[in-house]
């Protein structure tokens, strides 16, 4: 009797590791795929090339921003160096021209004359589910905006102000930080004026100045990040010193704290950054000595700075654009060390 029992136990054993191991050879491909995904690693991140030549005509000093669970880029400059002499800005195509694209490979012309006209180092930042166009500078000469334009569409736009009591620029920067809009920094080349005051707007028409001089010296093209709940200005460059590589951080607008005067990443300028999985990620700029950089840094514990394992594969540059969308970093535009401007898109991915 005792043998039965014993038998009739191991067949009913066997009968449940068999059917356990069918439904573990059943589970989907996606589950598989998911749980066979290693875990992320920063210093591997690489890049692939999504296009090297969008249907957008080739810019830098352009915006981007995503809205809607879209990309939309607008304005900027086209141009090209010529063989002898200096680039006369004045002459180059600026643009006033809006696109969207769904994927980032694929884009679509909004409408090539938004009602805010031609201009480029205008900056857009998307709050309270609308887009916002911040000042810039114009084709005309000498002329800078100190306007600010709104959409909630990318279409339709309206003035917000026409005249705000900043003073006009280009090269400044705007993020969205505790239910606000933040301007710093800029410059008005023509009269030669740098600057490194602070504003904030509740609306984007009505503007406080948090302070009139911030300790870190007048500046543009400087790159500014939320990142630990502060604003991080990084980088930048004055009209007659060379780029910078210094960090500072902010919690009010109004009070900075100097993180470090050298960080480990070279000076720069025309550079970009960003949050992505939860860490402050440097990307490209013009450094003086070495033209267009194409390197790739990312923070973790805000004094750290680790360098990835391999440049990347796109030609140096500065005044590009960079968003997070659909889990990828996307690079775009932005005019190289040859002094070519580009319209090439590119996406990070991971690899050993």
């Amino acid at each position: 009797m005792r043998k039965l029992l014993l038998l009739i136990l191991l067949i009913m054993i066997g009968i449940a590791g068999f059917l356990f191991f069918l439904k573990e050879s059943k589970k989907s491909p996606e589950l598989k795929k998911i749980e066979e995904t290693p875990s992320f690693n920063p210093h591997l991140l690489n890049w692939e090339e999504a296009t090297s030549n969008a249907p957008w005509p080739k810019r830098d000093s352009h915006t981007a921003v995503v809205f809607r669970k879209k990309i939309w880029i607008m304005g900027g400059l086209e141009g090209q160096k010529p063989e002898y002499g200096q680039i006369l800005y004045n002459n180059l195509p600026h643009k006033s021209d809006v696109w969207l694209s769904e994927n980032g490979r694929d884009w679509e012309l909004v409408t090539e004359k938004a009602p805010w006209g031609e201009r480029r180092s205008l900056v857009a930042v998307v709050f309270k589910d609308k887009i916002f166009i911040i000042g810039g500078w114009t084709k005309r000469f000498g002329e800078l905006k100190n306007d600010v334009w709104s959409s909630e569409d990318g279409i339709n736009w309206e003035i917000v102000v026409s005249s705000s009591p900043w003073r006009p620029r280009e090269g400044h920067s705007v993020v969205v930080f505790k239910d606000k809009i933040w301007l710093m920094g800029g410059v008005d080349y023509y009269k030669r004026k740098t600057m490194n005051d602070v504003w904030y707007s509740e609306d984007g028409k009505n503007w406080i100045e948090a302070t009139s001089n911030a300790p870190w010296s007048p500046r543009w093209d400087q790159a500014v990040c939320l990142f630990q709940n502060k604003m991080w200005l990084m980088g930048g460059v004055d009209l007659n010193k060379p780029e910078k590589n210094d960090i500072w951080v902010s919690e009010d607008g109004k009070n900075w704290e100097l993180i470090t005067e050298n960080a480990p990443w070279l000076p720069r300028s025309g550079h970009t950054c960003l949050l992505f999985k939860d860490k402050m990620w440097l990307i490209g700029g013009w450094n003086n000595q070495k033209g267009g950089l194409n390197d790739v840094w990312y923070l973790e514990d805000g004094y750290n700075w680790q360098k990835t394992k391999k440049d990347a594969p796109w030609v140096g540059r500065e005044d590009h654009t960079a968003v997070v969308f659909d889990g990828k970093i996307w690079l775009m535009g932005g005019m190289d060390t040859n002094w070519k401007w580009k319209n090439d898109i590119w996406y990070s991915f991971f690899s050993p």
